[in-house]
């Protein structure tokens, strides 16, 4: 098939755009994944579940050789400031096929903010239509949202929240917080049922519902499973096609549009190694420097995060609906130079997909509008390797102060109202290596984790040893809050990530140097090459990005369809 549109990367922007452009049959479209893909009836069913902790510690689904350093500030140890595993989807669908089904959409000043920063066309009003046009909104109809697209979004009613959940919540309100019944359609200060990507009875991954059997079946489509980019090719500036490694080796493949969608981490290196970056950084690294762009690759941005969990007692775990979380706050911190509602926090009333998991309650914050940026550049080592990744999470002082603030406001929740009695032995928690290790779905972690939660559940003592010794990350939450430099420590210690790189090709005027695309996601400098993901985002959204990735993936398809 000789393609009009090769599609980088079958994640949750690049199937909406590869499904979308193969609607018209002038197009010739060629859909590549550098992972698996699975024909109809054969999807595994740790990704169909509804409850996402399954696909999340499947390796199977995964890049296995990500890493990412956290950042180089002084107050991390040497330790703490090498490079860690790194999670990021390598499957049919992306993020979508694996992530926590979370399908927030953010807030409209996010998006009215991308259009300041000039992002002509994304403003909220502009983006709205597909914000409706991707989804199935179960429980609002009309008006923002949409009824008849193709991922369905509905929330779980409060009769099926775990007595955990309700207890938060009812802090919350008695704090003065508003119940917000429509977070994406009338969003606000106070907390809400958290809007999922499913259906009640599976996973709705944009895989799923928009690589349905009858578009695999147009014969101007095709998709090339474990078939991995590895350089852009090019007639001068024109993009004319890619080069890909497969099991059989190398080839070249020739089409007259390029849309890179391999994520905020794999499209900068993409483009870098393909001669589209920092002149500089490209010629240390033995590149041929084809378009210099300052800003391949830079303003990274993420969503860090800070925890505490802890045991809840069988009464909290006989639910009705087996859940992650059910309700997210948001409120605004009030921290100078920061925007309004700028901070979220998450009830989590299963912490892991194993019998300790089951038995772990977690009250979690995150930075919504984060200001520290990091980036991503080649490995001046092997440039043709790994994507070399800094975060520099809280690399912001106000980053630092918020995240700070809100652990702060964690640890008196579980001090308040009725949540003592549902949430036993709080303690400070992290995604440390250790939680990955045991997190790895085995017959071995299943038997451990069954024996200690044997032991939690019939002894006090035991359950007090293990989450001293093998589930906290510090010291007793009460000596990190009460001292002002030890909650600044553990809070640049324990940051996490909530897996939401983007922003790394930004789009913006023309001649701005740090712009990568410009409003039309096309290349600045290139003919035919085009980005179409979470890297594209000047700014990253308050809430999770798979929805607002998706609704990329609509609007890009919209925008090549009128090239």
């Amino acid at each position: 098939m000789e393609a009009t549109h090769i599609v980088i990367g079958g994640g949750s922007a690049g199937c909406v755009v590869a499904a979308r452009l193969s609607e018209d049959p002038a197009n010739q479209v060629l859909l590549i994944e550098a992972g698996e893909d699975f024909a109809e009836g054969e999807t595994p069913g740790d990704i169909l579940d509804t409850y996402a902790g399954r696909a999340l510690n499947n390796p199977r689904y995964f890049w296995p050789s990500l890493q990412a350093r956290r950042g180089d500030d002084p107050a991390l140890s040497e330790a703490a400031r090498q490079p860690m595993k790194y999670e990021q989807a390598r499957v049919i669908g992306g993020g979508s096929t694996i992530n926590g089904q979370v399908a927030l959409r953010g807030l409209p000043a996010d998006f009215d903010r991308w259009r300041e920063l000039g992002a002509v066309g994304w403003d909220w009003e502009s983006v709205l239509p597909f914000f409706r046009r991707l989804e199935t909104d179960r429980d609002f109809a009309g008006g923002v949202h949409g009824n008849d697209g193709p991922i369905a979004i509905r929330r779980i009613a409060e009769a099926s929240w775990d007595p955990f959940t309700r207890a938060v919540c009812g802090v919350w309100a008695k704090e003065g917080y508003a119940w917000r019944p429509d977070m994406n359609g009338a969003p606000g200060e106070g907390y809400a049922a958290i809007p999922l990507a499913n259906n009640g009875e599976r996973r709705s991954s944009v895989a799923l519902e928009y690589l349905t059997p009858a578009v695999r079946r147009r014969p101007n489509f095709q998709i090339r499973p474990g078939t991995e980019a590895r350089r852009i090719l090019f007639d001068g500036r024109n993009a004319v096609g890619v080069e890909v490694e497969t099991g059989a080796g190398r080839e070249r493949i020739t089409g007259r549009n390029v849309i890179v969608s391999a994520g905020a981490l794999h499209t900068p290196w993409l483009l870098m190694h393909s001669g589209i970056g920092p002149a500089r950084h490209l010629g240390e690294c033995g590149i041929d420097v084809l378009v210099d762009r300052a800003g391949v690759g830079e303003n990274l941005l993420d969503h860090p995060t800070i925890a505490i969990s802890s045991y809840l007692p069988p009464a909290v775990r006989a639910r009705p609906v087996l859940r992650h979380n059910y309700v997210n706050l948001l409120y605004s911190s009030g921290a100078e130079g920061c925007a309004p509602l700028d901070m979220v926090i998450s009830v989590v009333c299963r912490s892991a997909w194993h019998a300790i998991g089951e038995r772990l309650g977690t009250i979690a914050a995150y930075v919504g509008k984060s200001y520290s940026r990091g980036y991503v550049r080649l490995s001046r080592d092997d440039p043709g390797g790994r994507p070399d990744v800094c975060f520099n999470w809280l690399d912001d002082e106000r980053d630092a102060v918020r995240l700070a603030d809100a652990f702060v406001r964690l640890a008196t929740l579980y001090r308040a109202g009725s949540v003592p009695q549902f949430a036993w032995h709080p303690f400070a928690a992290s995604f440390s290596d250790r939680v990955r290790k045991i997190g790895r779905r085995t017959l071995k972690n299943k038997i451990l984790t069954e024996s200690a939660a044997f032991a939690m559940d019939n002894s006090a003592a035991l359950r007090e040893y293990l989450i001293n010794n093998h589930m906290s990350s510090d010291e007793d939450i009460a000596s990190i809050v009460g001292d002002p430099v030890r909650l600044r420590e553990h809070v640049k210690r324990s940051a996490s990530t909530l897996w939401h790189p983007s922003g790394t090709c930004r789009m913006g005027p023309v001649d701005d140097p740090k712009s990568v695309t410009d409003a039309r996601g096309q290349v600045i400098g290139t003919g035919h090459l085009y980005v179409a993901d979470a890297s594209l985002m000047p700014e990253i959204p308050t809430h999770n990005l798979n929805i607002p990735s998706i609704m990329i993936g609509e609007r890009m398809a919209d925008l090549l369809k009128r090239a």
